[in-house]
């Protein structure tokens, strides 16, 4: 396995200071249909894709060197795991701040300090800032990579996308280069559309059925889909202080997940995506035991009604192996809305 290689999960990881450490960042989407195998070492009523995350390290070989990102207890847990499981990796925690004015971009860049120093301890050499910025202007171009290669998509072609540009090592091949346009594809431009929210999603379960039933996801809103990809990280400055400063601005800048206290500015970003492309309604739609969604969703619903948008609600075990039980209710909903 390559020593180079380092794990990530949560869509507030700094990929850049990982890059700029000369590491490979290769996100976890985990193993949806080995979920069961980390009963032993995690509890069954926690995120499914924290316990397929841990199912599928387990099944391979290697240092498992990865970055976790505090922002949830069933985070927390996979991180515990995670260290008592593969000891010999580097294993890092960094806090996650709820608020995302002046005092959270402190923390949050008081955080990437702590990373840094850990990475430099680990492998043994200083980083600097100028290695942090080239890191941000090579993730900016993979970023504008995603969006002209995501255009016309739909939603399961999103996600894979998504997925490629997350797990391949930057210096891969691009698949944009290797692929024509997506709204080529058969199928584009057609079914009702419909904006997906929520936090990750399995593009052969739940979201492959939503096209199934005829829905046409136009903006995924999703942390393994747009979301990761809707604004640059850019960082500048003339010392290693205020280019972690102005990288932990752009990451709380960036469009927040439920996590994050700032919920009004969440909800008019969800209304300002979902009429900017054209969106009838919006497809609510998370992992079990994600509290974080599930205190969010009745302000949601409220907000978007006073709007006038339709919204249907859906829950996924990552697995989706029932998603087939909700396919008459995705209808009527498309059915209302079209």
């Amino acid at each position: 396995m390559d020593e180079d290689l380092i794990t990530w999960f949560c869509a507030y990881t700094p990929l850049e200071l990982l890059t700029a450490a000369g590491l490979k960042p290769v996100r976890s989407f985990g193993d949806p249909d080995r979920i069961d195998d980390s009963d032993a070492f995690l509890h069954p009523a926690i995120c499914p894709y924290v316990r397929s995350c841990l199912a599928q390290a387990m099944q391979e070989e290697g240092p498992h060197h990865a970055v976790f990102v505090n922002s949830c207890d069933g985070m927390r847990r996979l991180h515990d795991a995670w260290k008592d499981l593969f000891p010999d990796g580097f294993v890092f925690l960094l806090d996650l701040p709820r608020n995302v004015g002046k005092s959270g971009e402190r923390m949050l860049a008081g955080e990437y300090r702590h990373l840094l120093e850990a990475l430099r301890s680990w492998r043994g050499r200083e980083i600097s800032h100028a290695e942090i910025k080239a890191a941000c202007r090579a993730r900016e171009e993979l970023r504008r990579e995603y969006i002209r290669a995501a255009e016309g998509a739909g939603g399961g072609e999103r996600l894979l996308l998504a997925r490629h540009f997350q797990s391949a090592p930057q210096d891969a091949a691009s698949p944009a280069a290797t692929r024509g346009p997506a709204a080529t594809a058969p199928g584009a431009g057609r079914g009702v559309p419909v904006l997906l929210t929520g936090n990750i999603l399995n593009p052969a379960g739940m979201v492959s059925l939503l096209e199934e039933a005829g829905a046409r996801v136009v903006w995924a809103d999703l942390c393994n889909g747009d979301r990761a990809f809707a604004a640059p990280t850019l960082a500048e400055g003339e010392s290693l202080g205020e280019v972690l400063g102005a990288l932990a601005a752009a990451y709380l800048a960036r469009p927040h997940c439920a996590r994050m206290l700032d919920g009004e500015r969440r909800h008019r970003t969800l209304v300002e995506n979902a009429l900017r492309a054209g969106a009838r309604g919006i497809i609510y739609a998370s992992l079990k035991f994600c509290d974080s969604y599930l205190y969010e969703y009745p302000r949601t619903r409220e907000m978007l009604q006073r709007e006038g948008i339709p919204v249907l609600r859906l829950e996924s075990d990552y697995a989706d192996g029932h998603a087939g039980q909700v396919l008459t209710r995705v209808e009527a909903f498309l059915e209302m809305i079209s």
